[in-house]
């Protein structure tokens, strides 16, 4: 038998909406499909300003945390005994919710943490949502995350968790969210599994359909029932209507945790997803990021801009004309140029986004028409912006960026900054001097690759977009 679910619940005495056991009925699920434990996990958390408030007055503090770890543990086996058909265990601990949670099931070596999310209803954030967010952000196994709803489901309620969801990105990040669905689930009674990618506006459908087809292909051979299909529009909101359209069990995704990398490569996607829809979320961190990220070797270290960066990258004087900038960027494929000095110093950024600001329309409308990324404009305003990007050099436009580092800069340092600033491209500096500039790119690169198993051409050349 491998290890647990381990499902965190309230009592509802705390927890009066239930909204903690709403994931128990998914939680029992996937243990029964496991042949696996299912333990119903409660954290008693006792704070340093309570201690020293019962202190005051005069309470015997260790005493009254026995009775409460007593009167919490009673609740939760009063729980434990209405679940039907699998093996219940009840703990109750003594700790900060999140922390404890993962210690737990990490020490169990859990197969998965499934838990609720409160959503729109009225328990507080500080006992329910901002603990599903930080486990979620720091747990190394799967999280199944179930959104509360009303009527709250009853323990032994039956739930379906096919067919699986699962946006790609073309990644193998995201595919690995994949395998790890079908080692949870496809055990006695294998899943159907969707794939499913949403459509930028700049992206070849035919590609995606090849893509998709073909992992579907490889999935259908090993016995899964297998169907893709492409979408439009917002990333979340898509995934939502085609759960919803599907009628998905789940929704598969991968996660990068707490490092700081997963917001700089997917956004805030999986929070959109679950606060959109109401099939539950299983996600998954990928291995790749906890070797590159968060488990560096004694040898190399932790990865820097270094290991990243483009060196000697593309840039302009302040006099160069944007028509000659823009010229440069399309030419190059290339989403900013940095403006430097006779000396190397670093004047400023000029940013494709930039071109597209109202107060100063600039080039790629007139290189790239009669469409401006999806936007249509006519002659009369290609003739105005061209006139404009003869005139405008780039020292009058080049913009100080929000954020600079060094070559020395840790990669995580890196991803909070640009999460941060929400940006998409720094300059790296050496004693102000222009030495390279790292992308999200390149930090998608950083993840999918060791240091040492990229190539010379991988940080050579122009900076990708």
């Amino acid at each position: 038998m491998g290890g647990p679910i381990v499902v965190p619940v309230l009592p509802t005495y705390l927890d009066p909406e239930r909204v903690t056991h709403c994931a128990l009925p998914f939680g029992r699920a996937m243990a029964q499909q496991l042949g696996v434990e299912l333990v119903l996990l409660s954290v008693v958390e006792v704070t340093e300003s309570l201690r020293s408030y019962l202190e005051a007055e005069g309470e015997q503090v260790e005493q009254l945390i026995r009775r409460w770890l007593q009167q919490r543990r009673e609740a939760i086996v009063r729980l434990a005994e209405t679940v039907r058909d699998v093996s219940t265990r009840v703990e109750v601990v003594l700790g900060e919710p999140a922390k404890a949670i993962l210690a737990f099931a990490e020490g169990e070596r859990a197969a998965a943490i499934a838990m609720s999310s409160h959503g729109r209803l009225g328990v507080t954030r500080l006992l329910v949502g901002s603990v599903t967010f930080n486990v979620v952000q720091h747990a190394r196994l799967p999280v199944l995350v179930v959104r509360a709803g009303i009527p709250i489901p009853p323990p032994n309620a039956p739930v379906s968790l096919s067919p699986i969801l699962v946006p790609l990105d073309g990644s193998p990040l995201a595919e690995e969210a994949i395998e790890t669905a079908l080692t949870l689930l496809g055990r006695h009674e294998p899943p159907a599994l969707h794939l499913f990618h949403v459509l930028t506006d700049r992206e070849e459908p035919t590609r995606w359909e090849r893509y998709l087809a073909d992992i579907a292909q490889r999935l259908q051979e090993r016995g899964y029932r297998t169907t893709w299909s492409l979408g439009q529009g917002s990333v979340a909101e898509a995934i939502a209507e085609e759960a919803s359209r599907r009628r998905a069990g789940l929704i598969a995704m991968g996660t990068h945790g707490a490092s700081g990398i997963r917001r700089v490569l997917l956004g805030s996607t999986a929070e959109h997803v679950l606060h959109t829809t109401t099939v539950p979320l299983l996600l998954h961190r990928p291995r790749a990021v906890s070797a590159a990220i968060e488990e560096p070797s004694l040898e190399s270290g932790p990865l820097r801009v270094r290991d990243i960066m483009t060196a000697n990258p593309i840039t302009v004087d302040p006099d160069t004309t944007l028509e000659q900038v823009a010229k440069l960027m399309l030419e190059h494929q290339i989403g900013a140029v940095p403006v430097v000095d006779a000396e190397g110093r670093l004047l400023g950024l000029i940013r494709e986004e930039d071109f597209l600001a109202r107060e100063r329309p600039i080039p790629f409308s007139a290189l790239r028409a009669p469409q401006l990324f999806g936007r249509w404009i006519d002659a009369e305003t290609i003739d105005r912006i061209y006139a404009e990007a003869r005139r405008l050099k780039a020292g009058e436009v080049a913009r100080t960026p929000e954020v600079t580092v060094t070559e020395d800069t840790t990669l995580g340092a890196l991803a909070e900054r640009m999460v941060a600033a929400n940006v998409r491209h720094v300059p790296v500096l050496r004693e102000g001097k222009l030495v390279g500039i790292v992308t999200r790119h390149d930090v998608l690169k950083a993840v999918a690759h060791r240091p040492s198993a990229r190539s010379e051409e991988d940080r050579s050349g122009a900076s990708s977009r």
